[in-house]
């Protein structure tokens, strides 16, 4: 097995960044290095967002019910969202900086996890790494009409030349390269998939979500939400700070291999 494709999601809930290697960071996966951003839209001026140096407003956000800090870019950026997205609610670029700010940990979600002390993550829902595989994708086109494509998704990496669709259910210690990593719980899909990563258009009959819940859901303890790739963390400080590549060998160390017949394959906190 090996890695396929590499992403990254700079901006939570938009378009990702394909990439031949990343940086590996407890809060996730990142470029080796940071470049600033430029956005373009049609019939919009170009944004340009910098990275270096932050601004230096801070702001008290949610993901969900959870606070965590952020930086706020300035009125400009704000302004630009708005024109673009033609609407007057108050929309603000936030930034995580993780010299000065601590992440929201794992174990503290409502979802039901297995996350260790230390599993972080920022603005993500759960675990700073997500990871389907191909073949698994393969099998879900094979159940539907219109064929979705691996972005839909939005995972950080996809692995190739798995023995069996779902293997990475049960995987639950991994080694990609140098890099360690550990499950922390099975991702519960949202309707999120259903947006076309290139429009930006919800499928008008929920898909990929509605034929997930025909073959991907355990009740317990993930109750009524389909469940498609696997949620993950950097194993220990060793991990942190090495490069994952696209072609690096993938090797499962551990696995769960009845985690779909029991029911207390993690802890609720």
């Amino acid at each position: 097995m090996s890695v396929e494709q590499l992403f990254i999601y700079p901006i939570k809930s938009c378009g990702g960044i394909k990439v031949e290697e990343a940086l590996v960071t407890k809060y996730g996966l990142a470029l080796p290095l940071n470049p600033d951003i430029v956005d373009r839209a049609p019939n919009m001026p170009e944004l340009y967002v910098p990275v270096n140096p932050l601004p230096d407003e801070v702001v008290h956000c949610y993901c969900w019910k959870y606070p965590i800090l952020g930086l706020r870019y300035g009125d400009h950026v704000s302004h630009w969202l708005r024109a673009f997205f033609e609407t007057e609610d108050n929309l603000d670029l936030v930034v995580f900086d993780y010299k000065q700010f601590e992440g929201r940990q794992c174990k503290n979600s409502s979802d039901p996890n297995s996350a260790r002390d230390g599993d972080v993550s920022v603005y993500h829902d759960m675990g700073p790494i997500n990871l389907c595989s191909t073949k698994s994708l393969y099998d879900l086109n094979t159940r539907m009409e219109k064929k979705i494509k691996l972005n839909n998704f939005r995972a950080n990496i996809f692995v190739t030349n798995i023995t069996k669709p779902y293997a990475e259910d049960c995987w639950r210690e991994i080694e990609i390269g140098k890099v360690k990593l550990t499950w922390i719980a099975a991702c519960i899909r949202c309707l999120l998939p259903t947006v076309d990563q290139e429009t930006g258009i919800k499928d008008p009959n929920q898909e990929p979500l509605k034929t997930l819940k025909t073959y991907r859901l355990k009740p317990i303890p993930y109750d009524v939400s389909p469940l498609f790739g696997i949620n993950m963390a950097p194993t220990d400080d060793n991990s942190i700070g090495a490069i994952i590549r696209v072609g690096d060998l993938v090797q499962v160390k551990t696995e769960e291999l009845d985690f779909w017949s029991k029911n207390d394959s993690v802890s609720s906190n």
